[in-house]
């Protein structure tokens, strides 16, 4: 859309008088501010408008236009650790004061009450009371994900079976992919937990917002600044020699209003209940051993300008710059990977009746990656003998606008363009080939999101989306054999085409209780891996399927939540049909390899290759929290997860397991929490059934269940808090069902969980 056009949006101001806005602050019980804590206004139960709390506690909301004067407002806030509070409050009302004692229960997953059952928000200060070091370790928390552990760091999300390129990890609602081809570095590595304000996981095909979420979508909302002045250090600590200082600053008034940031995150490689190293379990040479596991640095900054009440405009920049990072999972390590994210946004709101806001955004966001063997004892001397440099860069933008009070429109268009190139020394000769022979993929897509109070009580939501995509192998040294050998084609190109809409259906049964069901279908495009990696050299061979059509999910969801003064339960259940599901597997060679290749790496005489076909499957399961206030100050929560993965049989493609791999066990939790106004305590456990559905095609293992204790405290006494917790309390020994992890480049080797650790943190805000 021209510029014009949004112009013409902006004079559609209606004449209506603007009601007049509600403000007040949020404190704790010891008198100090709240930052960030979710403020709604409700009118009979239903909220109308939605705020968070500024960095000195002070929130502002405004009712709808054309309200009734005579209508009563509750004012609500819900922040991470603290339980709810409520009061009523005329229009025009100023001094609200919200007071928020410590949570009798854990809530810090579930920050808004009202949200169904298929979405949580998982706030980073409840986080920081366990010892994750990143954040795919952290929304473990939620219940129905998992991670994919290859190192200290850098974990990868399972969401309900789904993971990589099946479910959608975002930052700020903007895409940063990762650049090795193993996910080395998935989306959420490059960003630090002090960056982040909240999580936001939406599980299912029920998100028509954004490109490409066939299973879930995860949004990692950063930091804001703020009003006023205002300065958070923050120091932990932890077993393995781990240790994380961060440092964020803010400053803003009513016109402009500034934030910036750094954090530093180092440690040794952590050893499991046996006492070994994770380093033991690979191949590493004497001085591998001897390295750091991770040492990375972050440093962000945000300013944001109002250029009248009603329009605002940001810009954002993020780098962070990861030395050596050890991956016994994989045949190499990270020697470096740098990311740097780049972001402007304009959003306008009470223009009209008509267009009631408009929200611009584009972003850059890039990721340069180099792996080698360098620290393994295949390397002589240091020096590397095989060694990847890889590389990508996305560049994007969204243009959305609210449509009276039921409809958001908008566009979506995004260019990724990823290469991976390998070398190989071998007899003192240099070998390239360009594994990802820089692919590019272009996107548009265009959506419609509605919804609607049917009654008091029935909420209709749905939404509909259209996306067109090309791909294009861009690199002329890129060569076809090994599409011709394995997948009978030499196509570098592609054109997609689909849709994809939902609709879900939520009744209110009575106070504090709701119930939904849905219905949603999208797809997801394959990426530049799974159509075009081409590399190997004599029986081992890696390529892609440059035939892979879209991967569609059909999926049926319903669930049920009660919130009620001395408890809360959240069932939800899926049911998801996938057609052209992509799958690892053995390919058998369709062609001989022609007589001469001309591309040494590219060389292959194998039988079968390691590739990605498509199959049909279902994937089924779901999920509970719960959580009951007991006598005294003592309440116990918790929560479980199951998924079954079931795929169709395709013998020509060696699909002849039934079993979808990587799927996790059934899981379960609960804690016993003591809290006073100020502080808590809890003593947790989480048990693990065994897996013994696995597939015997990828050479998966049965894992043996496993129970995990824990104990973790805390406070927050006006500006300063702080918490305590260690993990694995009896030094289990033990593995995670999803440490299997498959090619390329696995070392395959099992790497065990870490053993008894510590660890705490402290924070004051100035």
């Amino acid at each position: 859309m021209k510029l014009p056009v949004f112009l013409l949006m902006f004079v559609l101001a209606a004449a209506a008088g603007v009601a007049e806005p509600i403000r007040g602050v949020v404190k704790d019980a010891s008198g100090g501010v709240i930052r960030g804590a979710v403020v709604e206004l409700l009118v009979d139960g239903r909220s109308v408008a939605e705020t968070k709390s500024s960095g000195d506690g002070v929130f502002t909301l405004t009712p709808d236009r054309g309200a009734d004067a005579s209508v009563e407002y509750t004012v609500r806030a819900v922040a991470a650790g603290f339980a709810p509070a409520s009061r009523t409050a005329a229009e025009g009302a100023r001094d609200v004061v919200l007071t928020l004692d410590v949570a009798p229960y854990r809530q810090s997953i579930e920050i808004s009450a009202a949200a169904p059952p298929h979405e949580a928000a998982l706030d980073l200060t409840g986080v920081r009371e366990s010892s994750a070091r990143d954040l795919g370790e952290a929304l473990t928390e939620v219940d129905g994900v998992w991670k994919i552990r290859k190192a200290g760091i850098a974990n990868d999300l399972v969401i309900r079976g789904f993971q990589q390129n099946n479910i959608n990890v975002l930052v700020d609602g903007t895409r940063t992919y990762g650049a090795c081809p193993s996910h080395m570095d998935p989306p959420a590595q490059h960003v630090d937990f002090a960056e982040v304000d909240h999580v936001e996981v939406t599980k299912g095909a029920f998100d028509v917002l954004h490109q490409g979420s066939l299973g879930a979508v995860v949004n990692i909302v950063t930091k804001a600044p703020g009003m006023g002045f205002s300065l958070k250090p923050s120091f932990t600590a932890g077993s393995f020699g781990y240790y994380n200082p961060s440092l964020t600053g803010s400053w803003g008034n009513r016109a402009i209003r500034i934030l910036g940031g750094y954090s530093y995150r180092v440690s040794d490689p952590y050893t499991d209940g046996s006492g070994r190293r994770f380093t033991d379990y690979a191949a590493y040479s004497a001085m591998g051993k001897g390295r750091r596991a991770f040492d990375i640095n972050t440093g962000w900054m945000e300013m944001q300008a109002s250029l009248s009440d009603r329009q605002q405009i940001s810009l954002s920049y993020s780098r962070q710059q990861a030395g050596l990072i050890l991956y016994p999972y994989l045949s190499m390590d990270s020697d470096y990977d740098n990311a740097d994210r780049a972001a402007v946004r304009y959003s306008a709101r009470d223009l009209g009746s008509t267009v009631r806001a408009v929200r611009l955004e584009g972003y850059f966001t890039e990721v340069k990656h180099f792996m080698s063997d360098s620290q393994r004892s295949s390397a002589m001397m240091g020096a590397w003998m095989m060694a990847s440099d890889a590389a990508t860069h996305t560049a994007g933008g969204r243009v959305e606008a609210d449509f009276g009070r039921n409809f958001t429109g908008g566009v979506e268009a995004y260019d990724r363009l990823w290469s991976v190139a390998g070398f190989m020394k071998m007899s003192g000769m240099l070998t390239f080939n360009p594994s990802v022979p820089n692919v590019g993929t272009r996107t548009e897509g265009a959506f419609v999101n509605y919804h609607r109070d049917l009654t008091d009580r029935v909420r209709l939501t749905g939404g509909a989306r259209f996306d067109h995509a090309r791909m294009l192998v861009e690199d002329p040294r890129g060569s076809t054999d090994l599409y011709y050998q394995f997948q009978n084609t030499r196509r570098t190109s592609n054109n997609d085409n689909y849709a994809s809409g939902n609709a879900r259906l939520s009744v209110a049964l009575s106070r504090g209780m709701e119930t939904y069901a849905g219905v949603g279908s999208t797809g997801r495009l394959p990426d530049a891996e799974e159509r075009y990696i081409s590399r190997g050299m004599g029986t081992s061979v890696t390529v892609g399927d440059p035939l892979l059509p879209v991967t569609r999910n059909t999926e049926f969801a319903a669930g049920w939540s009660a919130n009620h003064e001395r408890f809360y339960l959240r069932p939800s259940f899926f049911y998801s049909v996938l057609n052209n599901f992509i799958l690892v597997n053995q390919q058998p060679r369709l062609n001989m390899p022609p007589m001469s290749s001309g591309m040494g790496m590219s060389m292959g005489v194998a039988t079968t290759a390691r590739s990605f076909t498509n199959v049909d499957a279902r994937l089924f399961g779901g999920e509970m929290t719960w959580g009951f206030k007991l006598g005294g100050r003592f309440s116990i929560d918790g929560g479980g997860s199951y998924t079954r993965g079931i795929a169709e049989l395709a013998p020509s493609a060696n699909v002849r397991s039934r079993n979808l791999p990587e799927m996790p066990p059934l899981r379960v939790r609960s804690a016993l929490r003591y809290t006073r106004q100020w502080a808590f305590a809890e003593f947790g456990a989480t048990a693990v059934n065994r897996q013994p559905l696995v597939s015997a095609d990828l050479k998966e293992q049965p894992t043996a269940g496993y129970a995990l204790l824990g104990v973790r405290a805390g406070f927050t006494h006006k500006r300063f808090s702080g918490s305590f917790s260690v993990e694995n309390l009896t030094n289990r020994f033990y593995y995670e069902h999803l440490s299997y992890y498959r090619d390329p480049y696995a070392a395959g080797v099992k790497i065990p969980e870490p053993g008894r650790n510590f660890f705490v943190q402290l924070r004051y805000a100035f």
